[in-house]
């Protein structure tokens, strides 16, 4: 019994352990933030602090009693030895830890054998949610609004207290009567309780005990006590004794909105937006840009120096040659400096250390590939052949050297026709996509330019595939015509059926990119504005904050309002005592005990600071209603914007589309006039080498300018749904429909049509689905002014 005794006695002195307090709060603070989860779309998924033992954040130490982490030196001097005396030598009883991070975090990161990160759009969210400091300080600011509303309610729950003095008194000297040894008891056990309509409850049992030992005697003496005070005007009432319970639970509410909205920003700042997964693919198709012009700026300047060797083009043409190599030689640095710029500032928005390695799943990319390897390939040979004849203009080779060629020439012109049934299958599912029935609101011009372009290409497969016929049997032809007396005359022949075969690459190629590009869909996006801000305005949680704190900054005009009054409270007091004269502590007698009721008034003469307080709630009230009617203007202005913005970058993809047509166009015309044997005769070059160089700088450009518009369209999209409110996340951080995914924008799935109306509060549902599950809100359809024609 005296151990039970002994504990009871140092639980009470010491209070319970940390980890009870920790588990304490966190069983009461949990519960609130899930009550706040009054929508689907305020769903926050995790709302555990503690982060995931696989993230970087996670301790794995004890987090009631956790060692002492590695401290700056000179700081520590000051630790050790504040203001001069000698400070506390017991720091590390809990042990000692020389990091701050945990040591095998970067196992959760799965790297391969090389350390190397392969991310994917999804992959590089899952790290970020794992890792990011954002996200976590996010959600530790919802636990701790949450946390703070433990209190409110505390204050109008039963509050328990019990206190004990102990005092041993001596006086005098010599022994009795001059000399006195008492020892005095004083104990309290009760509680208060606050009433929601201003009262307050006192409770309170007293017991003393005074011991003295000179003589033995000894007094108890033990009250009991009920105290209630009730305002009746300052103070009275729940609008103002509520107040502050009732804001903090709204805080609660406004903190989970501004997480789940915060969610969203998060998905779409690391899978989409600026600085995030496609900003990083542009700048890889960037450079892969840059590197392609590289090679045919390579390629054309070692024409040019074959020529210039020959003596069949002048200095300055190869030079102005070899000064494109050197600038897409800078262009392809400064992508790649880019490209490693930005990796390593979307590392840290994972969360992780730009040392880590990171490879990148560019799959998404692989609708900006306009033509097929195999024909690129083709393409290289057939110009190596070429470039190798030119360097044969001063002494063209013997006979037997030439057959040899001409075989090589026929065995490159046999890979021809495979690839134009190539070529033909890309036009048929082309065909395919335009005899589909188009939108009721699809851009008719469009519609129309599109299937003339397909028309044009159809017309011309015919005649590439009469033409490849013709050049085959032209060769074999020649190759059989060859004789030894005149090689300078079937040296020129071989370079014309090089040429021709030149120009039927060319031509599938330019069928191939023009069927591809001009089977590259943007998503549709089908809300009229009116649609767009009802909804947005329907929905948006940031302006549902706003519209709450207007109500709230109005309840604190009632409160001020309040304190400029009187002050009028009803007090009572019982004080049950027991007899002093008797030994017994709960002898409680009616002769000892005393009762009082009454009142206090304080009346209102002096409310100076009330008057201003009273006078300011009143502004911001009107402020709060004018920072509503901001957002809301402010939302309006979102909306119209991104539409326009969506608007301008589909325009911009189109004309783009067509620049990168015109500009290969260019290309193929330019080499033409560089090859031609005509040409070989003319020594001024410059003007075909400044055509040339022109249009290889223009194809670049363009290609940097599709590519940049396609993804630049995706964000916009997504900056609309942001804007919306319309983006839904399951509980993992990931969007619930598949039109976000950017690798599927053809996606079209049946979307239901908005409500007719604004819904009231409180009957917010789903978007709709089934189970429960969110979908997007209609689409929009944002009509684009006539494209321009090719």
């Amino acid at each position: 019994m005296r151990v039970w005794v002994l504990l009871l006695a140092a639980c009470l002195l010491t209070g319970c352990s940390r980890a009870r307090y920790r588990n304490w709060a966190d069983r009461e603070t949990y519960p609130i933030v899930a009550e706040r989860i009054l929508q689907p779309e305020y769903d926050i998924g995790r709302i555990q602090v503690e982060p995931d033992p696989a993230s970087r954040l996670s301790d794995p130490f004890d987090p009631d009693h956790p060692p002492k982490p590695p401290d700056d030196p000179s700081a520590a001097i000051f630790m050790d030895h504040p203001g001069g005396m000698r400070g506390a030598r017991n720091w590390e009883k809990d042990g000692v830890t020389d990091q701050i991070e945990p040591e095998e975090w970067e196992s959760g990161l799965e790297l391969d054998e090389q350390g190397v990160l392969h991310l994917n759009q999804d992959r590089a969210v899952e790290v970020a949610l794992l890792n990011s400091r954002e996200n976590q300080t996010a959600l530790e600011d919802v636990y701790l609004t949450a946390l703070a509303l433990t209190l409110n309610r505390f204050e109008f729950a039963l509050q328990w207290f019990g206190r004990n003095s102990t005092a041993f008194t001596h006086f005098g000297s010599g022994g009795a009567p001059t000399e006195t040894n008492t020892l005095s008891v004083n104990s309290e056990l009760g509680f208060t309780r606050n009433f929601a309509a201003g009262g307050q409850l006192l409770v309170d049992f007293a017991n003393s005990l005074v011991f003295e030992y000179t003589n033995g005697s000894k007094q108890w003496n033990s009250n009991l006590s009920f105290q209630f005070l009730q305002p009746l005007l300052r103070g009275a009432g729940r609008k103002v004794r509520l107040e502050s319970l009732t804001q903090q639970e709204r805080n609660v509410l406004y903190a989970v909105r501004d997480f789940a909205r915060f969610r969203k920003q998060f998905w779409a700042g690391i899978a989409v937006q600026d600085g995030g997964y496609l900003d990083l693919l542009l700048a890889i198709q960037t450079l892969r840009n840059n590197e392609e012009n590289l090679k045919r700026q390579e390629e054309t300047f070692r024409l040019y120096n074959e020529t210039f060797l020959a003596g069949r083009s002048s200095p300055l043409a190869r030079d102005q040659s070899f000064q494109g190599v050197l600038g897409a030689r800078l262009s392809v640095i400064q992508a790649e400096i880019s490209l490693q710029n930005l990796l390593d500032a979307y590392k840290l928005k994972l969360g992780i250390p730009p040392r880590i390695q990171v490879e990148l799943d560019a799959s998404l990319l692989e609708v900006l590939v306009l033509t097929d390897a195999e024909l690129e390939a083709l393409r290289v040979e057939i110009e190596t052949v070429q470039r190798e004849r030119f360097a044969e203009l001063d002494a063209p080779p013997a006979i037997e050297k030439l057959k040899e060629h001409f075989q090589t020439l026929s065995k490159l012109a046999e890979k021809l026709p495979p690839l134009i049934v190539q070529a033909e299958a890309g036009l048929a599912d082309w065909k395919r996509e335009l005899d589909e029935t188009p939108a009721a609101d699809a851009d008719q011009d469009l519609t129309e330019q599109t299937r003339r372009a397909y028309e044009d290409l159809k017309t011309q497969m015919p005649e590439i595939t009469a033409d490849v016929k013709r050049v085959r049997e032209a060769i074999e032809r020649h190759h059989a015509d060859t004789t030894e007396k005149m090689p300078e005359r079937v040296w020129e022949t071989l370079i014309g059926d090089i040429n021709i075969v030149m120009i039927q690459v060319d031509a599938i190629l330019s069928v191939q990119s023009q069927t591809k590009v001009d089977r590259i869909k943007l998503p549709a996006i089908r809300l009229t504005e009116e649609q767009s801000l009802e909804f947005a305005k329907t929905y948006r949680m940031d302006l549902q904050n706003q519209l709450g704190q207007v109500t709230d900054d109005w309840r604190r005009v009632w409160v001020a309002a309040n304190a400029l009054r009187g002050s009028l409270n009803i007090n009572a007091a019982a004080n049950v005592a027991t007899d002093p004269s008797h030994p017994h502590p709960l002898d409680f007698a009616s002769s000892a005990s005393t009762y009082r009721i009454g009142f206090d008034f304080d009346g209102p003469l002096n409310r100076l600071a009330e008057r201003n307080v009273y006078r300011a709630s009143l502004i911001r009230f009107q402020r709060a209603k004018r920072d509503y009617m901001a957002l809301s203007d402010s939302v309006e202005q979102q909306i119209r914007r991104d539409l326009r913005q969506i608007r301008q970058v589909r325009l911009n993809f189109e004309i783009s589309r067509q620049s990168l047509l015109v500009a290969t166009r260019q290309v193929e015309s330019a080499r033409l006039a560089l090859i031609n044997p005509d040409r070989m005769q003319n020594t001024d070059t410059l003007a075909t080498t400044n055509q040339l160089l022109t249009a290889l700088g223009n194809l670049v450009n363009a290609r940097n300018a599709l590519a940049g518009n396609y993804i630049n369209y995706e964000q916009q999209r997504v900056q609309l749904l942001l804007d919306l409110e319309a983006l839904q996340l399951d509980p993992r951080g990931f969007p619930t429909h598949d039109s976000l995914q950017f690798s599927h924008p053809e996606l079209s799935p049946d979307i239901e049509e908005l409500p007719p109306g604004v819904p009231t509060p409180g009957t917010l549902k789903p978007l709709g689905g089934a189970g429960g599950q969110q979908l997007l809100p209609p689409p929009v359809v944002v009509e684009p002014d006539e494209l321009p024609k090719p």
